[in-house]
């Protein structure tokens, strides 16, 4: 998965509707854009090291950890190898990654020229949980000048892999610490309205229903959530009533979620995952797929058109006050 920080677009594919007629239905779906590349990252310094062997890691160690994800994903993409990407990356960030390498075929030439760039992060911190956890977050600026939050995890391989990555839409209240150690929250104590272990329901009522159910916590006006909240009020728009188009949330490929405690409440790190679909109001409709990022899983003309989605999203849970979505993202993994 590039370091990248995607244009705004609401999570909508694209489809032609074919009769005696074809009509075209415009929309897209949220991915990665900009690739990142900047120089080396800053030694690690005394500081960096003071009571870090209570840590999970120290931070010279979680250095490392960067420097060997930055390594293998740039060889990754430069190779186009899910297998050797699997090695460092897991969960919802290796499920939108794999997506991204499998449809690099729609790509244009230019576009495939700087997936293959390489990239490194710099202006490092780390936020690293007392011993008995099995993550950590890093926090690291792309040469685009975003701030990116990521969580490694000890798979069961016992290997730390990447498995989010996100960038939040305004600066992100800073992580506690305590003598170094980032002090966590319990995903099933509520902070305010929402506990972390509820954020992935929640946020997936916002396109599901517009948030009339567990959404209805999170907050309408600020953060990501108008995005949502435009993409299900306007679901059906490019159809022009010649498709029913609902959402539905689906199982995430990694079901855990991180949460970390802040001065102004908790941020919960969470996955998410919906089914997009397509159904012809009259029987003599078909669809095929028009966006050619849909076609590489089905090119067939059909009454109906699925389209999976995984993702993962980062939101503040403030004592008072409604939760603030500061960043989500999916990728199409699947159509059929």
């Amino acid at each position: 998965m590039r370091p990248a920080h995607p244009t705004a677009r609401p999570a909508l594919t694209s489809l032609l509707i074919a009769a005696v007629t074809a009509t075209t239905l415009s929309g897209c779906s949220d991915a990665d854009g900009v690739r990142s590349t900047s120089d080396n990252p800053p030694r690690t310094t005394p500081a960096d090291h003071r009571d870090d062997h209570r840590g999970v890691l120290t931070r010279a160690q979680a250095h490392r950890v960067l420097d060997h994800y930055e390594q293998t994903n740039n060889q990754a993409n430069k190779t186009r190898n899910p297998r050797l990407l699997a090695t460092v990356e897991a969960g919802q960030l290796y499920e939108r990654s794999k997506a991204e390498l499998a449809q690099i075929p729609a790509l244009s030439a230019k576009q495939k020229k700087e997936y293959a760039e390489p990239f490194h992060f710099t202006r490092r911190s780390f936020h690293i949980p007392a011993r008995g956890n099995s993550w950590f977050a890093a926090e690291a600026t792309t040469s685009a000048g975003e701030r990116t939050l990521m969580v490694f995890d000890k798979t069961p391989g016992r290997h730390w892999k990447r498995v989010h990555s996100l960038f939040p839409s305004r600066p992100m209240p800073s992580p506690n610490a305590r003598r170094g150690i980032a002090d966590t929250a319990g995903i099933h104590h509520k902070t305010g309205r929402l506990a972390p272990g509820e954020v992935t329901a929640a946020v997936e009522d916002l396109f599901t229903t517009g948030g009339k159910n567990l959404g209805r916590a999170l907050s309408h006006t600020t953060g990501r959530a108008p995005r949502i909240l435009t993409t299900h009020r306007t679901r059906g728009n490019h159809v022009a009533g010649q498709a029913l188009v609902h959402f539905t949330p689906i199982r995430p490929a990694a079901k855990k979620t991180y949460a970390l405690r802040t001065r102004s409440g908790v941020l919960a790190i969470v996955p998410l995952a919906h089914r997009q679909t397509f159904v012809v109001t009259r029987p003599e409709l078909r669809m095929k797929p028009a966006d050619k990022h849909e076609a590489i899983y089905d090119k067939r003309p059909r009454r109906a058109v699925t389209d999976l989605f995984q993702g993962e999203a980062l939101v503040l849970l403030p004592p008072e006050g409604k939760p603030t979505i500061l960043d989500y993202r999916y990728a199409l993994v699947d159509s059929r």
